[in-house]
C-alpha cells in the first residue's frame, strides 16, 4: 500500500476510546534531544502518537506518600486505577501498531505500563511527557508534570513512534495556571525535590531526591495530587 495512504489510521485514532490524542511531527523536533531520542528508537521515524487517559481525581484524592505497615492503604487504590488507565492506553497503543503494520508503515509502542530506565542516571529511552507536550497535548508545570487542559496532571501517557508522515496537532488553548497558583506542589512535597523555576525555566526539579523518597515510603504523588489544575472536570 501506499506510503500516504494513512485513512485507516486516522479512522482508527478517531475510534480509539482514549481520552486524549495528540501527533507530534518529528521535522519540527529535527536536531532536538527529544527528536533524537525518538530516531535513535525508530530510525527513519517522522512522527510520534501520544495517547493519554484520565486518572480519576476521586483516587488521586487518596495519594499519601505516608503509610503504615499493617494499616488500611487506600493509596493502594490510586495504584490499581493506574493499572487499568495503563492497561487500556496499552491495548490502544498496540491496536494503533497494527493497523500502522497493516498500511506499510512501522510503529513501535512505549506502553503506558512500563517505560525502561536507566537506574543511574534515571533517565528513560524517550521523555513520554515532553512528547506529549511537543504533542500539543498540554504544558509542563513546575512539579516537572503533564497538564492537560481537561486534566490537569492526572493522565498516563503512552506513545508510539512510526515513519507515516502526520500532520501535528494544533497547540492547546491555555496557559500555564502554575504563577497563578503559586506552588502548592513546591510547599507540599515531602522530598523538598521540587523549587519555583528560574526566569526561562519551565521547572526545576530535583529527581534524585524525588526518586529516593518515592522508594523508602513506598509511592509517593503529592504533587499529583495537591495540584489545583483540571479540577473542576471531574
Amino acid at each position: 500500500m501506499a506510503k500516504n495512504a494513512t485513512a485507516g489510521l486516522d479512522n482508527l485514532l478517531g475510534d480509539l476510546k482514549v481520552d486524549k490524542i495528540g501527533i507530534a511531527s518529528l521535522y519540527n523536533l529535527k536536531d532536538t534531544p527529544l527528536g533524537n531520542q525518538a530516531q535513535k528508537l525508530l530510525p527513519g521515524a517522522k512522527s510520534v502518537i501520544v495517547l493519554a487517559m484520565e486518572l480519576f481525581l476521586e483516587t488521586v484524592n487518596q495519594v499519601t506518600s505516608k503509610a503504615v505497615v499493617g494499616d488500611l492503604a487506600l493509596r493502594d487504590l490510586y495504584l490499581a486505577n493506574s493499572d487499568v488507565v495503563s492497561g487500556h492506553l496499552d491495548w490502544a497503543g498496540y491496536k494503533t501498531v497494527k493497523v500502522l503494520h497493516r498500511l506499510g508503515f512501522k510503529g513501535l509502542l512505549l506502553p503506558a505500563g512500563c517505560s525502561p530506565t536507566d537506574g543511574r542516571f534515571l533517565e528513560s529511552p524517550l521523555s513520554y511527557k515532553h512528547m506529549a507536550e511537543a504533542a500539543r497535548l498540554g504544558i509542563i508545570g513546575w512539579h516537572g508534570l503533564l497538564i492537560t487542559p481537561e486534566y490537569g496532571p492526572r493522565v498516563r501517557l503512552a506513545c508510539i513512534l512510526t515513519d507515516a508522515p502526520l500532520a501535528g496537532s494544533a497547540p492547546p488553548n491555555m496557559e500555564s495556571p502554575c504563577p497563578k497558583c503559586g506552588g502548592a506542589c513546591v510547599k507540599i512535597c515531602p522530598a523538598k525535590a521540587i523549587t519555583k523555576p528560574q526566569a526561562g525555566e519551565t521547572y526545576q526539579l530535583d529527581k534524585y531526591a524525588c526518586s529516593t523518597y518515592y522508594t523508602a515510603s513506598g509511592m509517593c504523588a503529592e504533587c499529583l495530587r495537591i495540584c489545583p489544575a483540571g479540577k473542576g472536570s471531574s
